[in-house]
């Protein structure tokens, strides 16, 4: 899915660019009028590509820009500016990286040129969210923590903190499990317990004959569980060949 916000902080008619969207496919737009509402989004939702309808002075324009570029996560996400007014254009180069301009109102070329441009960025976004599912990325209040799958033994809430245990460290962020949960793309990280996602590559014994069972990782002492709500689901996400080892 390719997520846009578009955040219009001009009184400028927006329908047309609102029925130009409606042409993508997998496409979620967010839409905001102020940028505390802007910074809210892009700090909590994963966003791929911003419009932007400047204010007439591009003051605050120039505020979310400003905001944008020193989250780590967004330093090159691409900002389409839409305006009216040439001005405008001069305000953009060559400071901020990654814009472009379209002028406002559109016609049938400006329109074409616009909706190119719009998969252009979506065919990349595309490409780079195959890239990145190697890595877990996790936006936290500090900052973006990025640990390899492959590295991943298990992961567990621990007095409001999640630990992420790997094989030479173990990493806290403050984040809930389920956050955490959320932004797993990697069919081998399974749920296994309220407190536990492990990695089905990295198990190296289960022991049944524990309640819950206990689960051990290759070049780790440490352990992590099954309950029994998530036993059957557990099973089912190993495969046989892997089950018969783990006796």
């Amino acid at each position: 899915m390719f997520h846009l916000l578009l955040l219009s902080l001009d009184k400028h008619p927006i329908e047309k660019i609102y029925k130009l969207c409606g042409q993508m496919a997998d496409l979620s737009l967010y839409e905001s009028s102020t940028i505390e509402q802007a910074a809210f989004v892009v700090k909590q939702k994963e966003i791929h590509c911003i419009l932007l309808v400047p204010d007439v002075a591009f003051s605050e324009a120039k505020r979310f820009l400003t905001m944008l570029r020193r989250l780590p996560q967004h330093q090159y996400t691409p900002v389409i500016v839409l305006s009216g007014e040439y001005a405008h254009l001069l305000q953009l180069y060559p400071k901020w990286n990654r814009c472009e301009f379209f002028l406002l109102p559109f016609h049938k070329e400006r329109e074409a040129a616009f909706l190119q441009l719009l998969h252009f960025y979506q065919n990349i976004s595309t490409r780079l969210s195959k890239s990145v599912r190697k890595n877990l990325q996790l936006h936290t209040p500090q900052g973006v923590a990025i640990v390899p799958y492959d590295d991943i033994l298990f992961i567990e809430i621990v007095l409001k903190k999640t630990i992420l245990h790997t094989k030479d460290r173990t990493l806290a962020v403050a984040l809930p499990l389920y956050k955490v949960r959320n932004a797993i793309e990697c069919e081998t990280m399974v749920q296994t317990h309220r407190s536990f996602i492990v990695n089905l590559h990295n198990i190296s014994f289960l022991d049944k004959s524990k309640n819950p069972w206990e689960l051990s990782f290759f070049q780790s002492a440490e352990h992590a569980y099954v309950s029994r709500h998530y036993k059957q689901d557990f099973l089912h996400a190993i495969s046989a060949e892997h089950a018969d080892s783990l006796r």
